[in-house]
């Protein structure tokens, strides 16, 4: 394996990156190819066949792009801080004010999160929800309604009992939850900018989660038992006792961490040690084959799933 070793090119990056997310005048080029398997365990990010350190960091979450990943670090897994960054394969640049998870469009090509930066009203400055082309970095959809802010709101509870969020993001369509009545659910067009808000969950069949569907909706996996994968219509031999979900490779191709041991508590602070191993499970057939073996299977972060499994 190639080993890219960042060190003070990374430092650079994160000072250079502590204003604003760079809105390019140029397009970031391309690094990652589609088809890529990346995932991260600890500090390391495998892509493919190479890896890439990000020194003392832990990677909490990752959302991948054709042009960069967007990591969530810190270097104290239990009390922070936790910082958004933009990796490009060499630098990384800080993405300020995150105040929810970022999620990035089944391409890549679009990327959303709730920002703490919104518009200045009578109560203070509010959140708003953003989206940016990756490819540029460039916002495509800003939008604060439904985020308080009228004289004599108090921001900071009303954000900490109604936390708004970012929740299914696709290459034409946004579904978020504001800070309005009990959190209503905001569908927005982005060819339009237009929303509609409701108090009704949408119909939704998300790819990542503790219920999950494949892309094209046939697989419905059940990940809400901890260490337990439930597909539907046809269960896969995963050949090992437990299972973690991974994402997807294509529709009916499910990436999966097996193991045949499992801790239910450990200290995030060290390295685990428990054996696990990446698995490609076509489901279809009803078969997995093996990608890789790893080390400390609780570390292991996939793009686009939650690591709190």
């Amino acid at each position: 394996m190639v080993r890219t070793v960042l060190g003070l090119v990374l430092l650079a990056g994160m000072l250079a990156g502590c204003g604003e997310e760079k809105a390019a005048s140029e397009p970031r080029p391309r690094v990652f190819d589609p088809g890529q398997l990346i995932w991260a365990e600890r500090s390391t990010i495998h892509v493919g066949d190479r890896t890439y350190d990000v020194g003392r960091r832990i990677i909490e979450s990752m959302e991948r792009t054709p042009y960069g990943l967007y990591l969530e670090v810190t270097r104290d897994p239990i009390h922070g801080p936790f910082k958004d960054v933009f990796f490009d394969g060499t630098t990384m640049t800080e993405v300020p004010d995150v105040y929810s998870d970022v999620i990035t469009s089944p391409d890549g090509e679009l990327a959303a999160w709730i920002d703490r930066t919104g518009p200045e009203r009578p109560a203070g400055r509010v959140a708003q929800v953003v989206v940016v082309d990756t490819r540029t970095g460039d916002p495509v959809f800003e939008s604060s309604e439904g985020l308080g802010g009228e004289k004599g709101d108090d921001l900071g509870d009303r954000y900490e009992e109604l936390p708004p969020s970012v929740v299914d993001l696709t290459a034409d369509r946004l579904v978020w939850i504001n800070s309005e009545g009990s959190g209503s659910w905001v569908t927005t067009d982005l060819a339009t900018g237009t929303s509609e808000v409701s108090d009704s969950k949408p119909d939704l069949k998300p790819t990542s989660g503790y219920e999950f569907w494949s892309p094209d909706g046939k697989y419905r996996v059940d990940a809400s038992r901890t260490g337990r994968l439930r597909v539907q219509p046809q269960q896969p031999d995963f050949g090992h006792r437990w299972q973690t979900q991974g994402g997807w490779r294509g529709d009916h191709t499910m990436l999966a961490l097996g193991q045949d041991e499992y801790h239910f508590s450990y200290d995030p602070t060290k390295p685990d040690t428990t054996p696990g191993y990446l698995l490609s499970c076509v489901l279809d057939a009803g078969t997995c084959q093996q990608l890789a073996t790893v080390s400390g299977a609780r570390d292991v972060v996939f793009p686009g799933v939650d690591v709190e499994y």
